[in-house]
């Protein structure tokens, strides 16, 4: 039976430079996501009395995408190591991000909580919650698609990191993968499409756009994450990842231009909005992020490709990544153009 010796810190891979030079670009990109919603809503603010719930909520939903990016990175991770085709038990290295990844899930699970008492607050008001308290708790779960929505990712997570705890099979360590990803996708559910015509397929374009993308951005920082730990050979895991990065991106381009066109009645009434302008920028980051797919390819397929080179590319990826998540929960804060 094959066993991976445990990771340890190489000669040329992983050195300081190279891990501020990855590690500084991603905590770029998580604080572009929380700060994008943030600037936006500051624009957008009519001059009312503050709401506390209303002004954090785009802050936490952020810290959700990203602690739940965090679970799918480390689970990505897992299931990308190399290991003996014929051996379906983990190695050891592979467990242990199991077991982080589930660490990880958990904290998921109580932000969810906290984003779920959040948007409740959010929608009664501020004045309402401190007089009534958690009285219609009950009603907004069964009855809003923003609370069932968010009560499934809590459970969906909850389940992922008991089988990232325990698994021990790299079926196992997909399985929570699986479910680490579709508990993210559930925050389309509870959007601005709810309420649209032809709910099903909105519901199915927008859960489709965020899985592809969490996947997408979890399995490129799991594969940082391996490329600054070494001890094992980060090429083979590239390449497994860049076929199922291709697909993600052609399903992230899809379902986004059906969402864009299913939550905007009259297209012609985009130019000059605040939507209009927060869409065409995130498109862009989506064309960007392709142009950065194909460079990937193109290292791969070169003499070239090497952690160091790998790191540089996925650092200014993982970074225009984090603006277009954070474009994406400042959309879902905004109403599209009405129709004339």
């Amino acid at each position: 039976m094959v066993r991976f010796r445990r990771f340890a810190p190489p000669a040329v891979e992983g050195t300081r430079p190279e891990r501020l030079g990855f590690l500084l670009p991603l905590c770029a990109a998580a604080l572009v996501m929380a700060a994008v919603p943030l600037v936006l809503l500051a624009i957008t603010d009519d001059g009312g009395t503050p709401d506390l719930f209303a002004r954090t909520l785009p802050l936490v939903r952020a810290l959700l995408y990203l602690v739940s990016l965090g679970t799918i990175a480390l689970l990505c991770a897992g299931v990308l190591l190399p290991r003996d085709a014929l051996d379906e038990e983990l190695s050891h290295p592979a467990v242990r991000l199991g077991r982080q990844g589930s660490t990880v899930g958990i904290g998921a699970v109580v932000v969810g909580v906290v984003l779920l008492f959040w948007t409740y607050a959010d929608i009664v008001g501020e004045p309402a919650l401190t007089e009534g308290g958690l009285g219609d708790f009950g009603l907004f779960l069964r009855e809003l698609a923003s609370g069932r929505a968010l009560l499934a990712l809590c459970g969906l997570m909850a389940v992922s990191a008991v089988v990232a705890g325990l698994a021990q099979t790299e079926t196992a360590l997909r399985m929570a993968l699986f479910l680490a990803v579709a508990g993210t996708a559930t925050l389309g559910l509870g959007g601005h499409g709810a309420s649209e015509t032809g709910h099903s397929l909105v519901m199915f374009t927008l859960t489709s756009h965020i899985g592809a993308a969490s996947l997408w951005v979890g399995g490129l920082a799991g594969l940082g994450w391996l490329a600054l730990a070494g001890g094992s050979p980060l090429e083979p895991a590239v390449r497994r990842f860049s076929r199922i990065a291709l697909i993600c991106a052609l399903i992230v381009t899809v379902s986004g231009v059906a969402s864009a066109l299913f939550g905007v009645s009259d297209v012609a009434q985009l130019p000059g909005t605040l939507y209009g302008a927060v869409l065409l920028l995130k498109v862009l980051a989506l064309g960007i992020l392709i142009v950065f797919g194909v460079l990937h390819r193109r290292r791969l397929a070169s003499e070239a490709f090497g952690g160091a080179a790998f790191l540089r590319l996925a650092a200014g990826e993982l970074l225009v990544m984090g603006a277009a998540y954070g474009l994406a929960i400042a959309l879902t804060g905004l109403d599209p153009p009405a129709a004339p």
